[in-house]
């Protein structure tokens, strides 16, 4: 295989992409096959993504609007005990046991949330909202997940995860995620390549080289017309989301089902995993440990705290834990976890707010309204506390209204790339004898093998890791590399 070196002048971006095979060198004929061939055959799927991604990131505003009658309380007053609001939720449910109770505050409703078998899931509870000035119900739904999703936020996030697929569905968005990052950073490789060389003959200076470059990967190249034009917005508009997309597909792969299992087991192997508080005094536990570590990740639909059979309790102890954790310090919005099982103690944990680093929570025994145990977020494990980052960037909570700002918009933008990309396919298929758009030179990796034997198979070997830590990239992968083979096989049968 030759390589042929060739000079163009800066006007020579306005060109479409005639250039001779092998131009650039093998990597980048290798990176621009393989972002070719994902981006015709993955692309669908990081579309649908891309579009539920756009209005779930939008989902808290959009429900805090249609349910605002349940979860908003007639006055700001707390006039009745917190007591009294959980034996009128129970009349709602009275063959329900309470699983968790999160009080009014500051013009909200009470969240009296019960443990329903017939439920979909134990990520799915009955809530009902009592407001805390005048006693009165003002709705009884269905809760999911530690998000704290009602109905309408829960079908968003089912599109968005798994199309209402079941656990099937999940390969959908775990398969998106997975080469997003993939996806864009090659996308970036290319396009640098191109602008640095487009600059390297516009200008001789370093510093006139280096100003074009910048201006050139986050700037549209004015003048361009037809196919160069759009392949330069599309660059372009990919260059300035790059950051979201990483982000993205991080934080996305953190709860899929299956490189979020290679995420658990790593936490679990190296100590990093989420602390949470134990439901029994240090005296009652048959260990004596008054904490334990959970695998588990908060997503979409997990929430704290094992729900088992209902311990004895009563209404008026809520009132005690109440008290108790705001002595300890902690902020409303609370969550109280009730004894379950053989548990005396109840733990309260602050609900996840916007701007804050993290939830504080405690243990209280409510017999003596004393905090048993403590456990501030800054002591959780740097890996757990960046999970817990991560998601509730991803869901839209860490920042408030202008995280799910930019995640519309990082999404709207990955629409737009996507819907580019296959409008440059479409305008590079053959003019006289039709078809699809034929992808670009193969051999390039044969190229590099017989080049740098020793650097190539260190990168295989580094593809090969990073697909075994995120499964469907390397199965997938795989199968690209199966279906080029067999295209070129075919190919070479077909010219005889």
């Amino acid at each position: 295989m030759t390589t042929t070196t060739t000079r163009y002048r800066a006007g020579d971006l306005r060109r479409s992409d005639s250039r001779p095979p092998g131009v650039g060198g093998p990597v980048r004929q290798l990176v621009l096959r393989l972002h070719f061939y994902v981006g015709v055959l993955v692309g669908p799927f990081l579309l649908v993504a891309a579009v539920s991604g756009f209005v779930y990131a939008l989902a808290p505003t959009i429900e805090r609007v249609v349910y605002a009658d349940q979860l908003t309380a007639a006055s700001p007053a707390q006039t009745v005990p917190l007591a009294q609001q959980i034996s009128t939720a129970r009349t709602a449910h009275p063959d329900l046991p309470v699983s968790r109770i999160v009080p009014g505050s500051d013009g909200s409703t009470t969240r009296v949330l019960f443990s329903d078998g017939s439920l979909p899931s134990e990520s799915h509870s009955r809530v009902v909202f009592v407001d805390p000035s005048d006693g009165a119900i003002r709705g009884d739904t269905v809760q999911y997940g530690s998000g704290q999703a009602l109905p309408l936020r829960t079908w968003l996030s089912g599109v968005h995860r798994t199309l209402h697929l079941g656990e099937a569905g999940r390969l959908y968005s775990e398969l998106a995620a997975s080469w997003l990052a993939p996806l864009a950073l090659a996308g970036l490789f290319l396009w640098w390549g191109r602008t640095r060389r487009a600059g390297a003959s516009a200008a001789k200076s370093t510093s006139l080289r280096s100003t074009s470059l910048r201006s050139t990967l986050l700037r549209s190249t004015p003048g361009l017309t037809g196919r160069a034009r759009r392949r330069s917005r599309h660059a372009v508009l990919g260059t300035w989301a790059l950051v979201g997309m990483l982000v993205l597909s991080a934080t996305g792969l953190t709860w899929s089902a299956h490189a979020g299992q290679r995420v658990a087991d790593l936490r679990g192997a190296m100590g990093w995993t989420t602390p949470t508080l134990s439901a029994q005094s240090p005296e009652n536990s048959p260990s004596g440990s008054s904490d334990r570590a959970a695998g588990g990740h908060d997503g979409h639909g997990s929430h704290h705290g094992a729900l088992g059979t209902a311990a004895a309790w009563t209404p008026d102890d809520a009132g005690v834990a109440l008290t108790g954790a705001r002595t300890a310090g902690l902020t409303e919005p609370v969550q109280l976890v009730p004894p379950t099982g053989d548990a005396d103690l109840w733990r309260v944990q602050e609900v996840r707010r916007s701007w804050t680093p993290g939830p504080d929570a405690v243990s209280v025994d409510a017999a003596t309204g004393g905090v048993v145990q403590t456990l501030p977020f800054s002591d959780h494990p740097l890996a757990a506390r960046l999970t817990d980052w991560g998601i509730r960037l991803h869901m839209g909570f860490l920042f408030g209204l202008a995280n799910q700002l930019l995640l519309a918009a990082v999404a709207a933008a990955l629409v737009v790339v996507i819907v580019r990309g296959y409008v440059l396919w479409w305008t590079r298929r053959p003019t006289r004898t039709g078809g699809p758009a034929r992808p670009p030179v193969r051999g390039a990796l044969l190229e590099l093998l017989r080049r740098r034997p020793a650097g190539t198979l260190v990168g295989v070997a580094v593809v090969a890791a990073i697909g075994w830590a995120v499964p469907l990239l390397g199965i997938s992968l795989a199968a690209f590399l199966v279906l080029d083979a067999f295209l070129g096989l075919a190919a070479r049968r077909a010219r005889g």
